[in-house]
């Protein structure tokens, strides 16, 4: 029926976390990054319905290559996937660092997954540390071009990697004043999905919803 980001984007503009404002920008970071644009109440999907997809915004043309095949996508940069792959590589490049999450991974540094960063950045581990401000930064980055693109009433985050960050929402959005040319950008909120891991639940009832009007 329609994109699960572009659903999850409608639930939450409806009874969720967007409820009130017209103009509305829905990310959702987990494994991958996906993203929907709701645009006066309904749901922005370009000519031919292929717009809104925020996680292949690429913001390092040189950097690693996303499964779409472009460089730098912020999906190649701080997805759960990818902050996983930068933690193995910066162990991989130094094994002297990290000791926290390797505790985490039980020696195993394939077995490393997102969560286990952010934990063991709050244990104090310096690697994890860097990582999670790096991520902090990337996502920093793309929520600015968004602002400067859309100027959106609200942006909300979803999905388990937008979770495990939302201790450092602030943060994100403070970091953004070097990466916004919109002197206004503090003014939007960037707030926590309301519905999390059952967007796709709620989105499809949406869906059903504005269907039948």
């Amino acid at each position: 029926m329609d994109n699960d980001a572009n659903a999850a984007a409608l639930a939450e503009s409806l009874w969720g976390a967007g409820q009130g404002f017209s103009n509305v920008f829905y990310g959702c970071i987990g494994t991958g990054i996906g993203a929907g644009i709701i645009l006066d109440g309904k749901i922005f999907h370009g000519r031919t319905g292929s717009a809104a997809e925020g996680g292949h915004v690429s913001i390092d043309y040189r950097g690693p290559r996303c499964n779409c095949g472009k460089r730098g996508c912020i999906e190649a940069l701080a997805s759960g996937t990818a902050i996983a792959r930068r933690a193995r590589e910066a162990i991989a490049a130094d094994a002297t660092r990290g000791g926290a999450l390797m505790a985490l991974a039980r020696g195993d540094a394939a077995a490393l997954r997102s969560e286990m960063v952010a934990r063991a950045a709050d244990a104090g581990d310096e690697l994890a540390r860097e990582i999670l401000s790096e991520t902090i930064e990337y996502l920093a980055v793309w929520l600015g071009n968004i602002v400067d693109l859309l100027e959106p009433d609200v942006m909300i985050l979803g999905g388990g990697v937008a979770d495990m960050l939302r201790p450092h929402f602030g943060e994100i959005q403070a970091r953004m004043k070097n990466w916004c040319v919109n002197a206004r950008h503090g003014e939007i909120a960037l707030v926590p999905a309301h519905y999390g891991e059952n967007s796709g639940i709620a989105g499809g009832a949406a869906l059903c919803c504005t269907a039948e009007r």
